[in-house]
This record gives structure tokens, C-alpha cells and sequence, in this order.
């Protein structure tokens, strides 16, 4: 075997980008497994990086190249220079669109019929500048085309959310979420690839079986005559689920988990400066963010990273403020409705937070993200535009909590919920079917009952609404039982931050549309794709560590550096 090549040859490091924006290093001088691990596994002291390895090298290693090169190595594969320019570009064109923006005040109140909304023209502006800058950052960072196309996705859904979504090849009802889930489940199924794990069986039934229900409720809409346009768009119930299957079978490395993290948030992050250049031009708009669950996950991943210390203190609490800023200028009541019961699940749902974490690491964290929230309100609040805003804020949660009476959307979701209720007694087993619009006596323009699973219920019935029951509270178990089964594992972090950003697309769905939008539906989906594949991976990297055979002292040193370093294994160094 030649170990020239390896972390512990004499050659020479190749070209690696050297970006050091965000995120901490992932391997840290006191806590480095290969250190100890590595000289037991080969006879000069070397370890073999396989796909993680370099074809050349420059720097001489006797003790630290080994672990800059790696550093290096992991930044380049998840930050790069193409990476840099995107989220550049991306700034200026959000900035750009907010502040020439003029106010959309009929929007929410006129909701447009299929096919009527007109996107905003930067979001085809931003996908189309980012896509070929997409591909030369996969070439970069050496990663399959599927995975930056759906990095791609990610980062303009976040950051555009409904105007993205909506675009559409012309005359057409195909859009481009729909066309991303085709090309990404061909290459997942028609590309040869190797899987190393498959689907729970029970998850699967109850996927399958909340497919069929929802192509019955398609054929009834079909045979009765419906609208071909609307029974379609009431399809993406279902549809979109599919994404599940991309989530899972497509990210199969803790490389990819990281890089689909980072996209999120810089994403997210585009959004926010979009409303704030916005605010400044219209301050008059009800909301600015929309929606604004992409804001509150990115939010509270943030603050578990930097409880983990997953994260640069100084970017983590710049994301902070950023994100704390963009839940304000959301101002929806059901994101901090969202907020409140993700902590509660955080402090009492066991296995949730770290023991370590349990006292005054998680104090810190918690004060300072309250002092930073505050100092950054205080300032807002000095600005006119700022003040004039959050007075509305104010009222609007008021109006929602204290006089529900006289709150107009309160009650609207009221009376939309009693219209569904109505609906589905009609026909309990299998609800209306697909493609009746949702008029009814205070709103003939079919505007959905703002809220996901009534939707489900009423126009899919129990055959429907009882499998995604089961595949949601299947999903939560499972990922639950891998959280309490491995908590010793550092990377048990990433599993976490997936359970509270499902917990947290549940929340807003029952009080707004998730799983029939695309913009919400897709990466949610993918979501627990990827949360099912994260339990599965620790799980197995469990078992391994159980029957494994080692000698007494080297049996010692892994789990002594496995129990100190295994979280820097997890750090993402964006």
C-alpha cells in the first residue's frame, strides 16, 4: 500500500479553499481522535482518507498537518470561493429587489387562483445567476450533480420561498419544484448508486398507504368532473411527499448533511435582508418574511450549535440577531407560538438537550441570545420605520391573544375550520376528493383552511389523515429513540436540530398551509429523509462500536477519544 498519499505521507497538500467564514474548525488540538486512533492503524503512523484523502501534499506532517489538512480539506468541500460568490450575488440581488419593491397590501387579503400568481422577477433573476455558479461549486467541491441541484433548491426556496416556487415553464402547470423532484428521484432510481440502508417497513406502509388515499381522493376529483387545474394543485398533498425518498436516499455522508445546513442558512439569511431592504421602502406592508418557519429553523438550529459549540461565537450570534430580526419582520403570532413550544420540547422531552448542556453552558447560551435580542430591538427601535413596525407587531400579537373576538384572521380560521368540519362529515372515510375549491360564506375565492391537516382530513378523509398521523408520530419515535440511544455521539447534534425544525413545520401547519406548498411541503419532506437517515447512520456507527474487538489499551484510547473528540468529528466549518 502506498502511504505517500495518505494524511501521514511526505507529499505535498493539495488546492483547497481556504475560507474560514463561519463555522468552527472541526477538529481541535485537545480533542483529536486520529491522533491516537491513527498510529494503530497502519504501520508508518498513517491514516488512509479514502474518499476524504488528497492526491497530493506540500506540507511536511509530522504531528498538526494531519489535522489542518483535514480542516482545510472539509472547508473546501463545504465552503468555497464559488460558494462566496453565490451568497454575494445573492445579497445584492435581495437587497436590490427590497428596496425597489412597492407595497403588496391585497396580497394576503385576494389570495391568487392557480396559476395567477406572478412571481417577483428577482427570483428568476437569483436562480438563474445562481444555477451555472451551482455547477462550478460542485465541480469545486466535489460532490454528485444531483446533490447541487438540490443545494440549489434549498438555497432559493429559502431565500425566495414562494416567488422561487412558482416559477413555471410557460402555459404550463409544471413548476420548478416539480421538475427538481422528477430530475432528483431519476437520479436516484435510474442512476446506478449504491445504498447501504433502506426505508423502515413500517414508515414505508404508511407512506404507501397515504399515497394511495390521496391518488383515490385525484381519481374521484377526475371521474367527478372537477377542475383538471385544481385537482392537480390539491395533488401536491401528496406529491411532494416523494421528497421524503430524496432526503433519504440522497445524502448519505455527514459532508452532505453539513453542506445541505450551511446552504439553509445562508438561504434564509438572503430572505431576511430582502425584508429589511423592503421595510425600508413600504414600512406600511403587514409582513415582510413569508413565511417565516424557515426563519424560526434556522434560528434555533443556530442556538443549538452554538450551545454545542458547533459554531464561531461571533457568526452564531451575528445569525442570531439576524434571524431574531427576521422572525419580527415575519410578524406572524404562530412563529413564536412555534418558538415557545420548540423550547418546552428542548427542556422536557428527555434526550432532547445534553446533560453537559443542562446547566450553565445552556444559561449562557440562553442569556446571551437575550441580550443580544434586546440591544438589537433596542436599536431597531431608535429608527422611525423600526418603531412604527413593531407598534404593529405588538398590537397584532395582542389583537391575537388577548381580543380574539375582534381579531379579523382569528376568526376567519375559526369559521374556514368549521366549513372543513362540515365538509368532512359529509363523507368521514375518504373526505370530498380533490379539486372543490374551499368557498364558503364569508370567502369565495378559495383561499384553504389555513391549516395543513384539516386540509388532509377533510379532503382525503381518515384513509388519509390516519396514515400521516402514523408516519409523523413513527418518524418522531424513531428519531426520538436514536437521540436517547446515542447521546454519548457528537454528531447526535445534527439528529436533534431535525427533530425541533419538524417540530416546528408541525406547529406552523396547524395554523397555515405546509403540505400542500411547495414552498414549505419540499424541505420538509426532505427534511425527514434526512432525519430517518441520520438515526439510521448513528445507530449503525453504535452497533460498530459494540462488536468491534480491541485490545485493552488501544479499546481504552478510542473510547476515551471517542467520548472527548466525537463532537468535533460533527463541527461544521462553513
Amino acid at each position: 500500500m502506498d502511504y505517500s498519499r495518505g494524511v501521514g505521507g511526505r507529499g505535498s497538500v493539495g488546492k483547497f479553499a481556504r475560507c474560514n467564514l463561519i463555522f468552527r474548525p472541526g477538529l481541535r488540538k485537545r480533542n483529536v481522535l486520529l491522533q491516537q486512533v491513527a498510529p494503530h492503524l497502519s504501520g508508518n503512523g498513517t491514516l488512509a482518507l479514502g474518499n476524504s484523502g488528497a492526491s497530493h501534499s506540500s506540507v511536511s506532517t509530522d504531528h498538526q498537518a494531519p489535522y489542518v489538512f483535514i480542516r482545510r480539506q472539509i472547508r473546501g468541500r463545504i465552503i468555497n470561493i464559488w460558494l462566496v460568490l453565490i451568497v454575494a450575488l445573492g445579497a445584492v440581488i435581495a437587497v436590490g429587489d427590497g428596496l425597489t419593491r412597492a407595497p403588496n397590501l391585497e396580497l394576503e387579503l385576494s389570495p391568487p387562483q392557480p396559476l395567477g400568481y406572478e412571481p417577483y422577477y428577482a427570483a428568476f433573476l437569483l436562480a438563474g445567476v445562481t444555477l451555472p455558479l451551482m455547477f462550478a461549486y460542485v465541480k469545486k467541491a466535489r460532490v454528485s450533480l444531483a446533490e447541487g441541484l438540490f443545494l440549489w433548491f434549498a438555497f432559493c426556496t429559502t431565500a425566495y420561498a414562494k416567488d422561487f416556487s412558482y416559477l413555471r415553464w410557460p402555459g404550463t402547470p409544471l413548476f420548478v419544484t416539480d421538475v427538481v423532484l422528477i430530475v432528483l428521484l431519476l437520479s436516484i432510481y435510474i442512476v446506478p448508486r449504491r445504498r447501504y440502508s433502506h426505508l423502515p417497513l413500517v414508515l414505508s406502509i404508511f407512506l404507501g398507504l397515504f399515497i394511495a388515499a390521496g391518488v383515490l381522493a385525484a381519481a374521484r376529483g377526475f371521474l367527478g368532473r372537477c377542475d383538471p387545474i385544481l385537482v392537480l394543485r390539491d395533488s401536491a398533498l401528496i406529491g411532494y411527499a416523494l421528497f421524503l425518498l430524496v432526503g433519504y436516499h440522497l445524502f448519505s455522508g455527514w459532508l452532505a448533511i453539513r453542506r445541505v445546513a450551511a446552504w439553509f442558512l445562508l438561504g434564509t439569511a438572503l430572505s431576511v435582508l430582502n425584508g429589511l431592504a423592503w421595510l425600508v421602502v413600504a414600512p406600511e406592508q403587514r409582513r415582510f418574511v413569508a413565511p417565516g418557519v424557515y426563519v424560526l429553523v434556522s434560528l434555533v438550529g443556530v442556538l443549538i450549535m452554538l450551545a454545542n459549540r458547533l459554531i464561531r461565537p461571533r457568526v452564531g450570534w451575528l445569525f442570531v440577531g439576524v434571524f431574531s430580526l427576521g422572525l419580527l419582520l415575519a410578524n406572524a403570532r404562530s412563529l413564536f407560538v412555534c418558538l415557545a413550544i420548540v423550547f418546552l420540547v428542548v427542556l422536557f422531552v428527555p434526550g432532547m438537550l445534553r446533560r453537559k448542556l443542562r446547566s450553565a453552558r445552556l444559561v449562557t447560551t440562553l442569556a446571551t441570545a437575550a441580550v443580544l435580542v434586546c440591544a438589537f430591538a433596542f436599536l431597531f427601535l431608535h429608527l422611525q420605520v423600526g418603531r412604527d413596525f413593531t407598534t404593529r407587531v405588538a398590537d397584532n400579537m395582542a389583537s391575537g391573544i388577548l381580543h380574539t373576538g375582534d381579531d379579523a384572521f382569528w376568526q376567519f380560521r375559526l369559521t374556514a375550520w368549521k366549513e372543513a368540519r362540515r365538509r368532512f362529515e359529509q363523507y368521514p372515510p375518504a373526505g370530498e376528493g380533490f379539486g372543490i375549491p374551499f368557498n364558503f360564506e364569508i370567502w369565495d375565492n378559495d383561499p384553504r383552511p389555513h391549516n395543513t391537516f384539516v386540509t388532509v382530513l377533510y379532503k382525503m378523509g381518515l384513509l388519509g389523515f390516519l396514515p400521516l398521523f402514523a408516519l409523523l408520530a413513527y418518524f418522531f419515535w424513531f428519531c426520538l429513540r436514536a437521540v436517547h440511544r446515542n447521546s454519548a455521539n457528537g454528531r447526535i447534534s445534527f439528529l436533534q436540530m431535525l427533530i425541533l425544525a419538524q417540530v416546528s413545520f408541525c406547529v406552523w401547519g396547524g395554523a397555515d398551509s405546509m403540505l400542500e406548498s411547495p414552498y414549505l411541503a419540499s424541505l420538509f419532506w426532505v427534511g425527514m429523509g434526512i432525519g430517518l437517515h441520520i438515526a439510521q447512520k448513528l445507530d449503525y456507527e453504535r452497533s460498530l462500536q459494540i462488536v468491534s474487538y480491541f485490545p485493552r489499551r488501544n479499546d481504552e484510547i478510542f473510547q476515551s477519544a471517542h467520548r472527548k473528540g466525537a463532537a468535533s468529528d460533527a463541527v461544521l466549518p462553513l
